[in-house]
């Protein structure tokens, strides 16, 4: 039996319980959560169906022990839709049929995404060292998300198939990506439809690690930033099985690149 480091907080019309059905109104209190990205608020815990809206929160749903997730919806979280974190042990979480929309930065209670690396619609994570997180996401729709739809990282083995996964399209603030596989992650991509993730601007980084365009001298070939239907990131692609997947959406709904394999430069 893990134990789940959090401070439930309980107001006369919220409570938030694990493995509850529940719909989540604003105005929220935001429950304290020790993760694998560190401390941050969650507006519900391992919540398996339902409606929740997460406006002032870090994430929508934290859900740290094995379970079924199906037909969920979550919305407006600051930094993660649904976040499935084996830092406390390994967990297997299967999601079906979810809906993620509007994750990122808010401004009050409507979304305004901008350039900081932050909102994934829905990601797995193990921690720099932590147990492994399994399961799968099917027949899922994410989309209106800041930085990325669907993120796998570590060593998280995930299937992620027949998802929609919608950009914000052609930006000039954020280079976006659909689906990331990163750091030691394995699973399977297929059948999905990723689309509208560009990146218009001209930032990106040296050899170096330092800026460049911008405010910055302009960028050389191969250095600047840009936005991937799929993404492996330091990472074996033979452990990655794809295919089938529709990343071929015409302008302005295109991919800028539709995959790439980044194994030696800084990323995020």
């Amino acid at each position: 039996m893990k134990t789940l480091k959090v401070v439930l907080l309980i107001s006369a019309s919220v409570l938030i319980t694990a493995g509850v059905v529940f719909t989540v109104k604003a105005p929220l209190l935001c429950t304290p959560v020790v993760t694998s990205r560190g401390a941050l608020t969650t507006a519900a815990i391992d919540t398996m169906t339902g409606t929740i809206d997460a406006t002032g929160c870090d994430i929508g749903d934290y859900i740290a022990t094995s379970l079924t997730v199906s037909s969920l919806t979550v919305h407006d979280a600051d930094k993660y839709g649904i976040f499935v974190d084996s830092g406390l042990g390994s967990i297997t979480v299967s999601i079906t049929g979810a809906t993620v929309y509007k994750i990122g930065a808010h401004t009050g209670a409507v979304f305004t995404p901008d350039g900081v690396q932050k909102g994934i619609g829905i990601i797995y994570d193990s921690g720099d060292a932590g147990p492994q997180a399994t399961g799968s996401i099917d027949s899922s729709t994410v989309y209106a998300y800041q930085k990325g739809g669907i993120e796998v990282n570590r060593n998280s083995n995930v299937t992620t198939t027949n998802n929609v996964i919608t950009g914000l399209g052609h930006v000039d603030f954020i280079a976006q990506n659909g689906i990331e596989y990163a750091r030691d992650a394995t699973g399977i991509i297929r059948n999905n439809t990723v689309s509208a993730n560009f990146y218009t601007g001209k930032t990106g980084l040296l050899a170096n690690g330092s800026p460049c365009g911008g405010t910055y001298p302009a960028c050389p070939p191969g250095r600047q930033y840009v936005s991937c239907g799929i993404l492996l990131v330091l990472i074996d692609p033979s452990q990655i099985q794809r295919g089938q997947n529709d990343l071929n959406a015409s302008p302005p709904n295109d991919n800028q690149r539709n995959f790439a394999v980044v194994t030696d430069a800084i990323t995020d």
